[in-house]
């Protein structure tokens, strides 16, 4: 369970989350992870920074438990390097209302950021 959270973003059998899987993350893709407050309008503020950056969504998904979501979105690459991955993970972190969000690539378990009281914590 933790190996597959860690490498693919999938949780299951939590007790704060809700269960959330998404199909293997396509060739030339990357893949990132966003927790935030299950409130109106939140999955258009994230989905919409990705269009603001330029990035496809190739396909996601967004499940909630009470005052929780969890999204994990799929966004396809044309060999951009992670730093630029990492800009739009801040923006996104950043968006009141998101908790935490993850770029999952390389080894699992990198690319976590926290928005702590309004300071971005990598």
């Amino acid at each position: 369970t933790i190996r597959d959270f860690l490498e693919t973003g999938t949780i299951r059998n939590s007790v704060n989350f809700p269960d959330t899987s998404l199909l293997d993350r396509p060739k030339d893709s990357i893949r990132f992870t966003v927790v935030n407050k299950n409130v109106t309008g939140m999955l258009a503020h994230i989905t919409e920074a990705f269009a603001e950056a330029n990035m496809n969504i190739i396909q996601q998904i967004n499940h909630s438990r009470g005052p929780i979501a969890y999204n994990v979105l799929d966004c396809a690459t044309s060999n951009e390097d992670v730093l630029s991955f990492k800009h739009i993970q801040e923006k996104i972190t950043m968006l009141d209302g998101v908790l935490s969000s993850r770029v999952i690539y390389g080894q699992p378990g990198t690319g976590y950021a926290r928005n702590l009281d309004g300071e971005y914590f990598v």
